[in-house]
């Protein structure tokens, strides 16, 4: 053996040595056992026992007791049943989930159907012993029978309890049961957020739950109204895992991953994957699981009164982490391993129970109960909520009247510099002290007591009440900045504890001056002048007091606006309507599809969004809306309540901010100035619900009711209602806005008309859950859909819309729930149909030539009458056939810097801009178009790189186009072809090493995207490159000599073949993931298709933590390249260098037929730091590289290694930055980088 055998045999050795020293501390870090483990900061017994008052109520936990058959199951209900009759103190049983194994609950006359009915019935016969409810939730396993099998058990449950024992009820995905005024518990369907809709069609139909950001919404609502009670969220997935769900193993997992097969090896490695991949839908690596998650944690982060209590994992856990408390009871029928992961955690893998006990004081103790032979043992328990320790004691209120501003003067003080780029605004005002009414809520109005504190996303406000209940807000003239950007942008991530005294506050403190604070006193008055209802807020001064109570440490102290709250309570208020109820938008939309009695009074509405584009206020989205509900006749009629008009005669100037408001996303952030701006983007916010309510208006109806809105704000009214504004910000912003004002009135008529069209560019008729018909009728000039309900009186017309091809140019019909019918008669029109019938046997008959297209669901029953000129998509696609009123079209640029520096390119500067276009296949859009540009500086050349991605009618299918040219000075770098291809510095400096090219690429192709991150593309290739004749270089030595090359331009056609997954925590810091790729492709010279080759490249990268805080990760990294065959040219060739590995090299540097190399990371995630910019989180990364190329005519058999390490910064997961060096035989080379994902 020579020395250079034993060398490769060392290195090759020491790759080993670290990929198996890296997965042993994974494999120690991941050990999980039936054992107790209990974290450093926790104990067996951490009951606080001071000041409890008597108990309230108790919560009796049980998780997946699918196998109650089975004599395990049967012991640990038998001993749950034994607990049950202890005492009758007021309790809730809760079944959480899994309640059926292996395969939840299949229908009637199904062979496992009896064996199915005796495992529930065990569950539900303790019942009997429960002094309250027994509530059944669902589990993944109860979703294995599909959502027929879901409804089947919920019915058989039903039959046994009664209504709302399983919950949540029928085919809805969240509910809450109000046990008593201190404790609510709030159900949800966690197997319903990771399922795939697209194999139920029948899923969500009799929810107001339609897609899962309502749900989200839903969650938000639940858990702010429930702020002042114990609030348990029953869900079956824990949000908190340290199970196998939660990528934690016992070494018994990895010696008998499968039943009692022993598989050492291939267990730790399925075990590693499936920590990493998420591939099965069950694990917290998941793309939705963790998608729920991320969001639910977010929600719940700040809020103390609340409990996640799951199942899932066959064991018993307590964790309280990072802000959540985790209950986890799954240890019914079955028993796996667990660990002890954070210091505040207790965990064993027993057979068992847990017990929540809520005290009337709101102290909230948990117990874990263990089985053992005799009985149970209580192993674990602590308090884990306490009353609020308010005590304070405020002075009595004497003040009546005050000087306050809604912000210190010296917060409005800037620099020159300052306010030319992000302009003045109306920052005076906001510091101009105003004589203003002090409230004391212990008179006003009679007495009022805070409530709730809401939930919006900018404004911090307070429910308050009297004492006859009537309702009222208190909102604060000053608005959260945390809270909006929490709300906002960052839903998925909790930041407020990460922003305090950053700059980011501080401008959007700052940016929050665009608007004038005082605008609402002063918008009641012109309301009142169009017809239009309001709230009457006033002004006044809350200072902390002892009326506040426990809010004091959130409000007072400030300028507030109180005005009633468009609720309920507030009804008979003239200024709100004098109506029999006031609902919100989610409320009324579901109403609307329910039944055709409800109506919504369309020509309110327009008045009501005429005047926003008056008053600019561009700030209109769903829940900036309420609706006061009057029953006339038969029917039920919807009146608006436009509310939080925040942004009205918003001020946007500086000359930064204003370049800013150009791009996306912040077009559509209107400067209130005398010319309006482009219709789609003032009312962007708005457009939806445009879509849904102005659908029966014609042109003449705009320019009808912006004529009223002229006529009723004369220069009289406007100028009183100015008049009512404090007198201190009376200025010369006030007379700037009334000029302004009657410029826009001047020209909202002729806006109204332009901002229709753009409206009615696409129709949207939607019909009812019940029977319709709908009749549309073409013609060369307009299009003409009568929408009739089917009723057994016969058909009843409902409403009647046109269309003129000059405005329109396509037309969406939904005929939504049950059986509809809808007729297409008439000649050609111009107006493109898209008919969606939705659920049930739907009827269509097509006996026109405009061109149509049919949608429906495959998987259920169509009749075609006649199919005329349409083509029909069948589609079992939940978002292609379901509708969605923010399914609205919308096209929009965005345009990025793009920005780095490497030792061969130098400094590169450059442009990334997308293009989305929105139309009626929205998911996640109908096409996207991508362009990079970049400029390197060292060479002078220029790149450009565009991908084309047009979404298909599947629910996973684009067609995409890439296209790459570069300049003729666009370099790459060329050493020779040998594995031990010499390198000389001083060349380098003088381009020895460099070729001259211009490339140009074009690959259609089409790829199916999966769920969790996984792609296959099947495409064609074109290629074409020129190398440019240079002297004096290297390339001009070999070129002729052992390269099959020339100066000439060679042209390639070929086809490509692609897999790739990827699926980490965090794209930005991740701590664990899994990313694959390979692509196989075949090339062949243009001029000569017998000349041709094939290539493979792969790579490979895992992540996963080594530390319990994942704070330290460890990266491993796989490429390998291969060319078959001997016709290519050496810029086809397999390399290695820089990018592709081995970092310490330059770009190219090795180059053959084959290449590998692998790069091991250890990184090191330090704690935030908050620099008062921005809140940044950094790191730090040491890295090793080993890699090699091989040559048919070059033995030569060295490996070549770098090391090194670097420095990266994150900034709220949105801006990234790196730089590192690495280090080899040859060079120290510097990289850095910066990227932003919005």
């Amino acid at each position: 053996m020579n020395f250079l055998q034993i060398k490769i045999m060392k290195f090759n050795l020491h790759i080993a040595k670290i990929s198996v020293f890296a997965f042993a501390i994974y494999l120690l870090n991941a050990c999980a056992s039936f054992h107790e483990q209990i974290g450093k900061d926790f104990s067996r017994d951490m009951i606080t026992n001071e000041g409890k008052g008597k108990l309230l109520h108790e919560i009796v936990v049980v998780g997946d007791a699918g196998n109650a058959n089975e004599p395990q199951g049967q012991q640990l209900l038998q001993i749950v049943e034994g607990y049950l009759k202890q005492n009758d103190n007021n309790k809730t049983l809760l079944f959480i989930g899994d309640n059926i194994y292996p395969l939840g609950m299949p229908k009637v006359g199904d062979k496992d159907r009896l064996l199915a009915e005796e495992k529930l019935n065990a569950q539900i016969n303790l019942a009997q012993f429960v002094n309250g409810k027994t509530i059944f939730l669902a589990g993944n396993h109860d979703w294995y029978h599909g959502l027929d099998g879901l409804l089947e058990q919920k019915a058989y449950v039903e039959s046994k309890l009664g209504k709302k024992s399983f919950l949540p009820k029928k085919h809805d995905a969240i509910d809450v049961v109000e046990v008593n005024d201190k404790l609510s518990i709030i159900t949800v369907d966690s197997e319903w957020f990771i399922q795939n809709w697209d194999k139920y069609p029948n899923i969500n139909e009799e929810s107001i739950v339609k897609n899962r950001e309502d749900f989200f919404e839903e969650f938000r609502s639940l858990i702010n109204k429930n702020q002042n009670k114990v609030t348990v969220v029953a869900i079956h997935h824990p949000m908190i895992t340290n199970g196998n769900h939660g990528g934690y193993f016992s070494p018994r997992n990895h010696l008998f991953p499968y039943k009692k097969v022993p598989l050492p090896i291939l267990g730790s490695v399925g075990n590693y994957l499936r920590k990493t991949s998420g591939a099965s839908p069950a694990d917290m690596q998941h793309t939705y699981y963790r998608m729920m998650v991320d969001r639910l944690k977010t929600l719940t982060k700040d809020k103390e009164q609340v409990v996640f209590v799951s199942g899932h994992e066959h064991n018993l856990q307590y964790i309280e982490n990072d802000g959540i408390k985790q209950l986890i009871s799954g240890a019914g029928s079955k028993t796996e391993e667990t660990r002890s992961v954070q210091p505040t955690s207790y965990t064993i893998g027993s057979l068992g129970f847990a017990t929540l006990k809520v005290y009337e004081d709101n102290h909230v103790d948990v117990f874990i109960h263990k089985m053992t032979d005799s009985g149970e043992e209580i192993v674990f328990k602590k308090t884990i909520m306490c009353p609020d320790d308010y005590s304070g004691n405020y002075p009595e209120v004497t003040k009546t009247t005050t000087m306050a501003s809604v912000y210190p003067p010296e917060e409005t003080k800037k620099s020159k510099t300052y306010r030319y780029l992000f302009g003045n605004h109306y920052r005076s005002i906001y510091g101009t002290k105003v004589n203003t009414p002090v409230a004391n809520l212990e008179t006003l109005y009679g007495g009022l007591k805070p409530i709730i504190s809401g939930g919006g996303n900018q404004s911090l406000s307070l429910w308050l009440e009297d004492k006859e209940g009537k309702q009222y807000v208190m909102r604060g003239l000053r608005k959260s900045s945390k809270q909006f950007l929490q709300s906002a942008i960052f839903k998925d991530t909790y930041i407020q504890d990460k922003l305090e005294d950053t700059f980011v506050l501080t401008f959007i403190d700052d940016y929050y001056t665009t608007s004038h604070p005082y605008t609402a006193f002063i918008l009641g008055q012109l309301s009142d002048a169009v017809d239009l209802y309001h709230t009457n807020p006033k002004l006044f001064y809350v200072p902390k007091q002892n009326a506040l109570g426990k809010y004091n440490a959130t409000y007072g102290n400030e300028l507030y606006m109180i005005e009633e709250r468009p609720h309920k309570s507030q009804a008979n208020i003239p200024s709100l309507g004098t109506g029999d109820d006031i609902i919100g938008t989610q409320e009324l939309l579901a109403n609307l599809e329910k039944d055709e009695k409800y109506k919504v009074d369309e020509k309110m509405y327009l008045r009501a969004r005429i005047f926003d584009f008056l008053i600019g206020d561009w700030d209109r989205h769903s829940d900036q809306w309420r609706w006061v509900e009057k029953k006339v006749g038969k029917d039920v009629i919807y009146q608006p309540i436009p509310r939080d008009r925040d942004q009205a005669f918003a001020k946007i100037d500086g000359k930064l901010l204003m370049l800013a408001n150009k791009l996306n996303p912040l077009r559509h952030m209107q400067h209130f100035k005398g010319n309006y701006g482009k219709p789609r983007w003032i009312t962007k916010s708005a457009f939806p619900l445009d879509k849904v309510f102005l659908q029966n208006t014609s042109l003449q109806d705009w320019q009808h009711a912006a004529e009223d809105v002229v006529n009723g704000l004369n220069d009289q009214v406007i100028e009183d209602a100015f008049n009512s504004l404090p007198k201190e910000i009376r200025n010369q912003y006030s007379d700037d806005i009334i000029e302004i004002l009657k410029e826009r009135r001047s020209k909202l008529v002729d806006f109204s008309g332009k901002y229709y069209k753009e409206l009615f560019k696409y129709g949207i008729v939607v019909g009812t859950n019940k029977k319709d018909t709908f009749i549309v009728n073409t013609s060369k000039n307009e299009v003409v859909v009568n929408h009739y309900r089917n009723k057994n009186s016969g058909d009843t017309l409902m409403a009647t819309y046109k269309y003129m091809p000059k405005t329109t140019k396509e037309i969406w019909v939904y005929g939504l729930d049950d059986d509809d019918n809808i007729k297409v008669v008439g000649d050609k029109s111009k107006i493109r149909l898209k008919l969606i019938g939705g659920k049930n046997n739907d009827v269509y008959n097509v006996a026109s030539k405009t061109s149509t297209k049919i949608f429906d669901y495959a998987s259920k029953p169509i009749t075609i009458e006649e199919k005329g000129n349409a083509s029909v998509v069948l589609r079992d696609q939940y978002n292609l056939n379901q509708y969605d009123y923010r399914k609205a079209p919308l096209n929009v640029l965005a345009i990025l810097p793009d920005a780095g520096y490497n030792r061969d390119n130098g400094v590169m500067l450059g442009l990334n801009g997308t293009y989305t276009i929105k139309k009626f296949n929205q998911n996640p859009y109908s096409q996207k178009h991508q362009l990079r540009v970049k400029f390197n500086f060292a060479t002078s050349g220029v790149f450009a790189a565009y991908k084309g991605s047009f979404k298909d009618y599947s629910n996973t299918g684009y067609w995409n186009v890439e296209a790459l040219a570069t300049s003729s000075n666009f370099t790459r770098n060329f050493f020779g072809v040998d594995n031990l291809a010499t390198y000389d510095k001083s060349a380098f400096r003088d381009n020895y090493y460099r070729v001259r090219t211009s490339q140009m690429e074009f690959k259609p192709a089409y790829e199916w995207k999966g769920r969790n991150g996984s792609s296959f593309l099947i495409g064609a290739t074109y290629e074409s490159t020129k190398i440019e004749k240079t002297n004096n270089r290297l390339i001009d030595e070999q070129l002729f000599t052992r390269l099959n090359d020339s100066y000439n331009t060679s042209d390639f056609v070929g086809a490509r073949l692609k897999y790739q997954f990827e699926n980490y925590d965090n794209t930005q810091e991740p701590t664990v993931g899994l990313g694959f790729m390979l692509l196989f492709g075949n090339r062949f010279f243009a001029d000569d298709f017998n000349k041709t080759h094939q290539y493979l490249n792969s790579k490979l990268n895992f992540v996963v933590p080594i530390s319990n805080d994942k704070k330290l990760t460890w990266s491993s990294t796989y490429l390998l390249e291969k060319i078959f065959g001997d016709d290519y040219h050496f810029y086809q060739a397999a390399t290695l260098g820089a990018n592709n590995g081995l970092r310490g090299y330059r770009q190219q540097r090795f180059m053959g037929d084959t290449s590998f190399v692998t790069s091991q990371d250890i990184r090191y995630k330090m704690k935030h730091i908050t620099n008062g910019v921005l809140p940044l989180s950094y790191g730090f990364y040491a890295g090793y590289d080993v890699g090699k190329v091989w040559n048919k005519w070059d033995p030569n058999n060295q490996w070549y290694h770098s090391y090194g390490g670097g420095l990266w910064l994150n900034a709220l997961d949105s801006f990234t930055a790196y730089g590192g060096i690495f280090t080899s035989k040859e060079n120290s080379l510097v990289s850095f980088g910066i990227g932003f994902t919005f």
